[in-house]
């Protein structure tokens, strides 16, 4: 019987129709390649070890697409990772929604990648898109528009802005007719609470301006808060008849006459640290014997009205420090003005045998020499 050559197994494979068995077939096309190199290691070697090279490539293609359990050892499974598709205007990455035009603008909500979008304009230069999250459609603010995908700009309408204006826009109009209030922050000017209120919904509002400070009654905001607040300005103004004498917190919260509805109200109070920016000074301005009582009178040398509760002590002098009487009184008092306070109890005293002391807990007393009699 003649022995078959080394490449005739490979002729089977190329042209019978059986059923194959995937590992044979690989060991055959390198049998025969071996053989193909030792015959003729010239062209015709180089040829069929490239044809068999190609074989080898479509036979495992077909393997392993068609019938992956023949493949003699274990293939990875990655499956595809479908690519989510988002239709209309978007954002290309987390970005944070700007109430202006500008980079140190006051952020009004962050909004993250691939956010879609309600495009209201543009700037004139282009730079930023006015737009809304399309889940919050009423909250119109500003973004880049190097942030934002599926736009054409040159089809997008302008939004104008006044670049004269130091603390007022113009904010892009929304189909909402509401306005949006939100109490940025309260501060201290000449010892009289002042607040900063923008109103960054895409409405203008109509109405007086109020503020309510640590649940008191409401009382207006000045700088022509009768007139309202149009979409994008911001006043800063102060509360009418609130002074601050001594550092503490303050809870303000912001309504308006008539009352609206706004986009979103939870941003109408803040909460916040304040103290004086001028000294405070309350003194002991007389004392004297009066027909039925001595009278202690203390005045107000501050610029603004002190109310809370004073105390007044009356001992003898040192080295006795005895106690004579103490009195708690309440009240306001005005600017340069003055408080009588009469002591029943002490009529005929002898005046040179006396000290007489003031204590509040209304102000940090800037000048505590003038809070003693004699002095």
């Amino acid at each position: 019987m003649t022995e078959r050559r080394p490449d005739e197994p490979l002729d089977d494979l190329l042209h019978d129709d059986e059923p194959h068995d995937a590992a044979r077939d690989l060991e055959v096309v390198a049998n025969a390649a071996r053989a193909a190199t030792r015959r003729d290691r010239g062209g015709r070697g180089g040829r069929l070890l490239l044809a068999a090279g190609t074989l080898v490539i479509a036979v495992a293609g077909t393997v392993i697409a068609l019938r992956p359990e023949w493949f003699p050892f274990e293939l990875p499974n990655t499956p595809a990772t479908p690519t989510a598709t988002v239709g209309g205007p978007t954002l290309k990455r987390d970005a944070p929604l700007r109430a202006e035009p500008r980079e140190d603008a006051t952020v009004l909500i962050r909004l993250a990648a691939r956010t879609q979008l309600r495009i209201v304009g543009r700037s004139p230069d282009g730079a930023w898109i006015a737009a809304a999250a399309a889940d919050r459609p009423d909250l119109v603010g500003w973004l880049p528009s190097n942030d934002v995908e599926g736009i054409d700009l040159a089809s997008i309408g302008t939004v104008t802005a006044d670049p004269n204006a130091a603390t007022a826009r113009t904010a892009p109009a929304g189909p909402s007719d509401r306005p949006d209030l939100r109490i940025e922050s309260a501060y201290v000017k000449d010892n009289r609470l002042y607040v900063s209120v923008l109103n960054l919904g895409p409405a203008d509002l109509r109405g007086t301006l109020l503020a309510s400070v640590d649940g008191g009654s409401p009382a207006p905001i000045e700088g022509k808060s009768d007139e309202g607040l149009r979409a994008g300005q911001r006043l800063q103004a102060a509360v009418r008849g609130v002074y601050v004498q001594i550092r503490g917190t303050v809870n303000v919260t912001i309504t308006t006459n008539p009352a609206v509805t706004e986009v979103d109200s939870a941003n109408n109070t803040f909460t916040g640290i304040v103290e004086p920016d001028q000294p405070t000074d309350l003194e002991i301005a007389n004392v004297e014997r009066g027909a039925t009582a001595l009278v202690v009178t203390v005045r107000n040398r501050s610029s603004i009205p002190i109310s809370g509760v004073y105390t007044i002590t009356v001992r003898e002098p040192l080295p006795g420090t005895r106690l004579l009487d103490r009195l708690e009184q309440s009240g306001t008092i005005e600017p340069n003005g003055t408080l009588a306070i009469p002591f029943t109890g002490l009529r005929d005293v002898d005046m040179s045998l006396i000290a007489v002391s003031l204590s509040t807990d209304a102000i940090a007393d800037a000048v505590l020499g003038n809070n003693t009699y004699p002095r």
